[in-house]
């Protein structure tokens, strides 16, 4: 985040760790048209065809085809790039059309500003502007209609010295958003505040009726399984770096999930937030836009990056299993009550992970940490009489769909997020290595805490 026009507005947000807001292997092109290269090997294709098909194909890739041949493969160029999992993009394209998802935001914000003079006998009060400038990525899209909904961070949007607002206090009822290509004056777009919740960072803005977005080449993000991601794995952080529009930068994947601690947008509370980290360039304004991977599907909200002297290249994005199942919640919430925040279920149980070791996926041909997340304490109901210390909790599955397995401890956090007043939840867990299931019904408001 960047806020401008007022120098003793600091940029950092310091917290715990100084933190400030803010197959196996590819396979790339060489720039010939996967239609140009299959003509020069005979195929008899119409050019629409092909082109369908995209983008790129390598010289590697020729010659593994007309070895195929040799060897008595008689399928299409296609037909053979698809069997080998070429998706028919170079590596940049999916990256390329991520930027069509991700929107410059500015967020104005009064102030009272008070000047001394004679001494502070005689002090004045003003009212000034600042501007809080990021990012966003759009969640959903109606184009037709010129509608959507941007997910971004909380930070962006609320300030906590600001003198109040119409809707809700120290959050902007002055929001713009720009898309990649339009960011000029005449091609803002207005914004609503829809909902927010400073404990996860995490704010969704509304755009209705927009001319501009309705003629646009924008499109809503698509989003990866955060869960999946790998340490090592190339990722793109797309976002509004210093106020200078739209950008891509490039990283890796350093640590796929971990947990930081940091002071929130009201400058007191102090928050610990579920991360990717990565060591891709994040910069001021880089807040609330998407850390991609290199399909350009979506896996992070970025949000954060440490500004502790002697650590570089700590970049944090919230991953978008969290950023998007709180996100949703903020929207279903807000069209039952006028809280505008997030309402997380609760199991009322303390959980901890008592035993943690890597594994190779042959499938991904990458590696994970597994956790055994086991159940320290009941609170209360839902769990209690249910549950109980030392269960270890395997799989949740919501209303009788499929099972989410549990892995890693913040899976569970994510997936609460997801149940809603009347829910089923079927906990499937190990007490004394019998795997057993009981089902928690979250009937009750008390089975519920709002943030907002």
């Amino acid at each position: 985040m960047k806020r401008k026009t007022m120098a003793v507005l600091s940029l950092v947000i310091a917290g715990v760790l100084a933190i400030g807001l803010s197959g196996c292997s590819g396979l790339s092109g060489n720039g010939e048209t996967v239609y140009n290269v299959a003509e020069s090997l005979g195929e008899e294709k119409q050019e629409s065809e092909w082109a369908a098909q995209e983008t790129g194909a390598s010289a590697e890739m020729r010659k593994m085809y007309l070895d195929a041949q040799a060897d008595g493969y008689e399928g299409s160029y296609v037909e053979f790039l698809k069997e080998i999992g070429f998706t028919g993009k170079e590596d940049s394209a999916g990256v390329n059309d991520a930027l069509t998802s991700v929107v410059s935001i500015y967020a104005d914000f009064d102030y009272r500003s008070v000047s001394d003079s004679m001494g502070g006998f005689f002090p004045s009060t003003t009212i000034k502007t600042v501007t809080s400038s990021g990012s966003g990525v759009i969640y959903s899209l109606d184009k037709e209609q010129g509608d959507a909904y941007i997910v971004t961070n909380y930070h962006i949007i609320y300030y906590a010295s600001s003198t109040g607002t119409e809707t809700v206090p120290h959050v902007s009822d002055d929001i713009t958003v720009y898309l990649y290509g339009g960011e000029t004056e005449e091609r803002g777009i207005a914004a609503t505040y829809v909902g927010g919740a400073m404990e996860y960072d995490i704010a969704v803005l509304r755009v209705e009726d927009s001319e501009v977005l309705a003629a646009s080449a924008a499109s809503a993000a698509t989003a990866a399984n955060s869960d999946a991601v790998a340490v090592g794995e190339a990722v793109y952080a797309i976002g509004n770096p210093d106020t200078r529009g739209i950008s891509a930068v490039s990283g890796i994947v350093s640590v796929d999930a971990e947990y930081i601690t940091m002071v929130a947008a009201d400058d007191v509370s102090e928050i610990s937030l579920l991360e990717i980290r990565t060591d891709a360039p994040v910069n001021h304004g880089n807040s609330g836009g998407g850390l991609f991977n290199a399909d350009g599907n979506l896996i992070g909200i970025v949000n954060a990056r440490s500004e502790k002297s002697g650590v570089e290249g700590f970049g944090y994005a919230i991953p978008v299993n969290l950023a998007f199942s709180v996100a949703q919640n903020i929207i279903d919430n807000s069209r039952v009550n006028d809280s505008r925040g997030a309402l997380s279920a609760r199991m009322a149980v303390n959980v901890q992970v008592t035993d943690s070791h890597s594994v190779y996926d042959e499938n991904t041909c990458r590696t994970y940490i597994v956790e055994t997340v086991a159940i320290a304490s009941v609170n209360g109901a839902p769990a209690r009489g249910k549950l109980q210390a030392g269960d270890v909790i395997l799989s949740l599955s919501l209303n009788g769909g499929e099972a989410k397995t549990i892995t890693r401890r913040h899976m569970i956090g994510t997936f609460l997020m997801d149940v809603r007043k009347g829910d089923t939840v079927t906990v499937t867990y190990s007490r004394e290595g019998t795997a057993e299931t009981v089902d928690l019904v979250f009937d009750s408001d008390s089975y519920f805490t709002l943030y907002d």
